[in-house]
């Protein structure tokens, strides 16, 4: 198990890209529209992120407690804005991603210290956060059932998507 921050990355246009905390959007969604690379002389150490690895927004205020599961190709590192939580051979990592994320980015936000929109989730809060954890095969089953409902879900968003394209189409038929 792993539970670090992310490095303050030296900027530059090498081929590893880095993960500002405002980038990482929660569940699995990234925002790269700006991408951010480092220094070619930056050195990688057990940080460079791996499929899996769990990123807890652990600063600011909005962001702070917001959780996304690391599931990209390619060399990538977190800022030091976040911390990574790289789960053991107990705790599958959506199973840890779903925890925490149904504890709750609001409820996660609130262990954080400081004030005026400098708060700050330290790591020995943010390792103390206990979940429950059962046996791998019912988090197997747990997951398995989360990802038949993200399905349908993704599936009526691609309907809602069609449906002005679908109004139009209706209007230009009995309107032109």
């Amino acid at each position: 198990m792993l539970l670090k921050r992310g490095k303050s990355p030296k900027y530059g246009s090498s081929a590893i890209q880095v993960i500002k905390s405002g980038q990482a959007r929660g569940y699995g969604e990234f925002d790269f529209k700006e991408p951010f690379f480092l220094a070619d002389d930056f050195v990688l150490d057990e940080r460079k992120l791996q499929k899996g690895d769990i990123l807890i927004n652990s600063t600011g205020v909005g962001t702070a407690g917001r959780v996304t599961l690391f599931d990209l190709d390619g060399d990538f590192v977190a800022d030091s804005h976040i911390t990574i939580f790289r789960t053991n051979d107990k705790v599958l990592p959506k199973f840890a991603l779903y925890s925490l994320a149904h504890i709750g980015f609001k409820t996660i936000e609130k262990m954080a210290n400081g004030a005026s929109g400098q708060i700050e989730l330290t790591l020995s809060t943010i390792g103390n956060i206990a979940f429950f954890v059962p046996d791998l095969e019912t988090q197997k089953s747990i997951i398995a059932q989360i990802n038949e409902y993200e399905a349908e879900i993704a599936a009526c968003e691609r309907e809602i998507q069609s449906l002005p394209a679908q109004r139009q189409a209706v209007l230009a038929k009995y309107l032109n």
